[in-house]
């Protein structure tokens, strides 16, 4: 007697793309992975961070209200993973990708309302595969932390604009609350803040008294978060103010014309677009042989919203460019986020299990060409051709360099080098004492420092010499000149025998009242009640 045959077990592994909750761990996990693969793959290939990730190191030595070139919490939010998971340079890359990771959380949130949950992970995918979330996403500077408060305003924004009458102030609230934390991260907020007052005024949901009363809440939210920041500026003298002024004017001097200016913003932007575009048309050719069922439904509702978020900032900032405003690539890092919503429109519509699988073969392939090509080509590929770069400075053996001219030569415990940001960042997080980082022997640079209470310990200054080094600011040449005890010392920048050598002035300015052990070198320095959370 022949049995009819059992019909085959679906694999555990097998994701029904109309199933919500399915789509949501796959997303979710395919988000995770980002983050893993863009963390992992640089911390193994990269002996030193980009410059900003040193720079966002030696902040954290105080917690302030802002800092001498721009607003604090990018700074805060790094000050948290550092406290949590050491000072080190993995670290930089893994803060700087989880703001990428939880933007793109709130964009598939986001899309969630537009589209189809299938349609809402490609769309993650495709966004996911921008050089600024990428490539560029390792830096933990205030453009790619600023990613984060960019995805939670957006999201706030629609939700409020949607939100029942019984909901409304609550959700306006948050949208100040957002809009407060998108500002304290850079100034470059404005910008969106003028695209998304434009897209208020148009929407006919805005078109009475009583939808407009909520967002005054939303204001004085707003400005209350960035009340203690504006005490800041006022009491620095308008110092991260001046320093975007003074972007903007060197920037301008440095083109033959703001047209030139213009050119080379509007190109860099196509390039850093590539990876995206290259992963739609891999999933184009993939899926060419599918019969189309339908128009692809880029977007279900809220097209305007998209195209606003979409395009506005980026159009806005053109604008800014013909008018003769200098512009700096990297100002548009937080105008992709709906990147992949917009690419939408040329994704087929297929049979849903196709496209599933595509896009996940071709997300996972592309995150992994492109981070491995990180790592390669700035580990491996710098130290086989023997360049100097920044990726593979050799901090780690300098600093075993100068601990040993320290045991010679100093007679209080580390606590503090005097130099610039870069160098003397390098050394101290790789320092068993990991002293604090006194900015160009600047007070300005870094007012949290105590200065009187400097004379209580030995001093290491650091001045760079290698070729194309840039020159000491005059308060370091001073410090130098106040060294008693001076040297030099030089490590191999690769392994290649014959190769380039980071050479490295030193300088140890004794303490003219020793008690360095008992001294508390920082100071809180804040109007605000914030201030100095610790003294290292």
């Amino acid at each position: 007697m022949n049995l009819p045959a059992s019909p085959p077990r679906p694999s555990p592994w097998a994701i029904d793309p109309a199933d919500p909750r399915q789509m949501a761990r796959l997303t979710l996990a395919y988000i995770g992975l980002h983050l893993l693969v863009w963390t992992l793959l640089p911390a193994l290939s990269h002996r030193a961070p980009p410059w900003d990730n040193i720079e966002q190191l030696v902040w954290t030595q105080s917690l302030q209200w802002g800092y001498y070139k721009h607003p604090p919490a990018p700074t805060w939010w790094m000050y948290f993973w550092t406290e949590l998971l050491g000072r080190t340079v993995w670290v930089t890359f893994f803060a700087a990708e989880l703001s990428v990771a939880a933007m793109l959380v709130c964009v598939w949130r986001l899309a969630l309302g537009f589209t189809t949950p299938l349609r809402a992970f490609v769309s993650v995918v495709l966004t996911s595969l921008v050089a600024y979330h990428g490539l560029r996403g390792i830096m933990a500077n205030h453009n790619t932390l600023q990613l984060m408060p960019v995805g939670l305003l957006l999201w706030a924004v629609l939700a409020a604009v949607r939100a029942p009458d019984a909901r409304r102030w609550l959700q306006w609230a948050l949208v100040g609350a957002a809009a407060a934390l998108t500002l304290l991260s850079k100034y470059s907020a404005l910008v969106w803040f003028a695209v998304i007052g434009v897209w208020l005024l148009q929407d006919a949901r805005m078109r009475s008294g009583r939808a407009w009363a909520p967002v005054l809440l939303a204001v004085v939210v707003g400005l209350v978060g960035v009340t203690p920041h504006l005490a800041w500026i006022a009491e620095s003298g308008f110092a991260s103010l001046h320093y975007a002024e003074r972007s903007v004017e060197e920037g301008i001097a440095g083109n033959r014309s703001h047209w030139v200016d213009l050119w080379d913003f509007a190109t860099t932007q196509l390039g850093r677009m590539v990876p995206a575009l290259l992963g739609l048309a891999w999933l184009r050719w993939w899926l060419r042989r599918d019969a189309v069922t339908a128009r692809p439904p880029a977007v279900l509702n809220e097209r305007r919203f998209v195209l606003f978020m979409g395009l506005g900032p980026l159009l806005l900032t053109l604008a800014l460019g013909v008018g003769g405003v200098h512009l700096a690539a990297s100002w548009a890092t937080t105008f992709y986020v709906f990147f992949g919503l917009l690419l939408l429109r040329w994704v087929p519509a297929v049979a849903p299990a196709r496209l599933l699988r595509a896009t996940l073969v071709v997300g996972v392939a592309m995150e992994l060409i492109l981070a491995g090509g990180l790592a390669l080509g700035r580990g491996v590929g710098v130290d086989l051709l023997g360049r100097a770069a920044r990726s593979n400075f050799p901090a780690p053996a300098l600093a075993v360099q100068l601990q040993q001219v320290w045991r010679q030569h100093a007679h209080t415990p580390l606590r503090v080098l005097v130099g610039e940001t870069w160098l003397a960042g390098n050394v101290s997080i790789h320092l068993p004492s990991q002293p604090l980082v006194f900015i160009d022997g600047d007070p300005a640079h870094a007012p949290w420092i105590d200065t009187p209470a400097l004379a209580r310990c030995d001093l290491l200054v650091l001045i760079d010499r290698s070729p194309g080094a840039p020159e000491p600011e005059a308060t370091q040449r001073q410090w130098m000149a106040r060294a008693q005890t001076h040297g030099q010392v030089s490590v191999p920048w690769t392994s290649k025998p014959q190769g380039p050598r980071l050479t490295v002035d030193w300088g140890i300015v004794a303490a003219s009242a020793p008690d360095c052990a008992g001294a508390q070198l920082t100071t809180r320095h804040s109007p605000w009640p914030f201030g100095i959370l610790s003294n290292r």
